[in-house]
């Protein structure tokens, strides 16, 4: 399932924001261990709508922000929170809010754009700092497969024949800086191609893509 909330902007946004959405996620949830802990079986978007410059971004016609779940209890949860404090930090107060059922998907391939660029993270030694692979990287589209079984599995849902890959044919792929607590990732602005059931296919829908999905990448339109 997954909820469309349209906010109000009173000032521009510094462009390291991702902590404030994370936060009202949160707290509109609700305390629960397995958000913080376990695999992020959601998936936040980043905020559209907005312009750059050098004072930040404006949302002078309000920004567009998604938040989609495998539970539609989570969903409901967080409506709950939205509706009891609709306010959240840096001036944005949500004005508002629709919820959407997941498409009906077949079995097969879907080509997804992305709301969000994808994040995608590989460790060669537990000690040494992990790489951002991108769209160019052919390794990750393992990485893509591996942490979508995983996901799927954690959900108690099949994970045989599971896939994603990038479409490196798409014209418009390129990457993406972000900072989040002041570390710098790169990331892919590149869609992406999701082979499964049905099922499968909504589930990834609903969960996001790659790595940090529950900071705000990996969202699929």
């Amino acid at each position: 399932m997954r909820l469309h909330l349209y906010l109000s902007a009173d000032k521009p946004l510094p462009y390291e924001h991702l902590t404030t959405l994370k936060g009202a996620f949160h707290r509109w949830a609700g305390h629960n261990d397995e958000l913080h802990d376990g695999l992020s079986l959601y998936s936040l978007s980043w905020l559209r709508g907005g312009r750059g410059s050098r004072g930040g971004l404006y949302f002078r016609d309000g920004a567009h922000w998604t938040i989609s779940a495998h539970d539609p209890a989570l969903i409901h949860e967080v409506i709950s929170g939205v509706v009891s404090k609709p306010g959240l930090d840096l001036g944005l107060h949500v004005r508002e809010a629709r919820l959407q059922t997941p498409p009906e998907f077949q079995d097969g391939e879907q080509w997804f754009r992305v709301l969000s660029p994808v994040f995608v993270k590989w460790q060669a030694e537990k000690d040494k700092p992990a790489d951002h692979l991108t769209y160019l990287d052919p390794r990750a589209d393992e990485i893509l497969t591996e942490t979508l079984r995983r996901k799927l599995r954690q959900a108690g849902l099949d994970d045989t024949g599971a896939a994603v890959r990038f479409d490196r044919d798409y014209p418009g792929a390129k990457t993406k800086l972000f900072s989040y607590k002041q570390v710098q990732c790169r990331a892919s602005q590149c869609p992406v191609l999701v082979t499964g059931t049905a099922e499968q296919i909504r589930f990834a829908w609903c969960v996001g893509v790659g790595h940090s999905t529950g900071l705000g990448c990996g969202a699929l339109e």
